[in-house]
C-alpha cells in the first residue's frame, strides 16, 4: 500500500511544479500562437493527473482518506481540466468538437492554465 501513497506523492510533486511551468509559458498565448509541442506537453501533463485521480480514488476505497474531502474534487476538476485544454490545439479533438471555435484558443488556455495554477495548489494544500 505505502508503494501506491507514495507514487501518488510524487505524482502530486510533479504536478505542483509542471503546471505553473506549463502556465509560465503558456502566457505566450497572451501574444502569439502556441506551438503543438506545447500542447503536447500539456497533453501529457493532463494524462500524468488523470493518472494521480485514479491512484487517489483507489487509495480512498482502500480506506485512506485525504485531510479535507474537496482534496478529491479539486483534483476531478484539475485533470479534466487539463484534458480539455490539451484539446484546444487547433486540430484537436476538443477544438474540432465546438461549434463555433475560437479564433485564439491559446488566449483560453492561458488562462485556463492560470486558474489550474490555484486549482494544483488547492489540491495539494487539501491532501496533505
Amino acid at each position: 500500500m505505502s508503494v501506491w501513497v507514495l507514487l501518488h506523492a510524487g505524482l502530486g510533486i510533479f504536478l505542483l511544479l509542471a503546471v505553473p511551468a506549463l502556465a509560465l509559458v503558456g502566457l505566450w498565448g497572451f501574444s502569439r500562437p502556441l506551438p503543438s509541442r506545447f500542447y503536447a506537453a500539456l497533453r501529457g501533463v493532463a494524462w500524468v493527473a488523470i493518472l494521480q485521480v485514479a491512484l487517489g480514488f483507489g487509495l480512498f476505497f482502500s480506506g485512506l482518506r485525504p485531510k479535507e474531502g474537496l482534496h478529491l474534487l479539486y483534483g476531478l476538476l484539475l485533470a479534466a481540466g487539463l484534458h480539455y485544454l490539451g484539446g484546444l490545439e487547433p486540430g484537436g479533438w476538443f477544438y474540432r468538437g465546438l461549434k463555433t471555435p475560437p479564433k485564439r484558443p491559446e488566449v483560453y488556455v492561458a488562462l485556463g492554465l492560470l486558474f489550474a495554477v490555484g486549482l494544483v495548489v488547492r489540491v495539494y494544500v487539501t491532501g496533505r
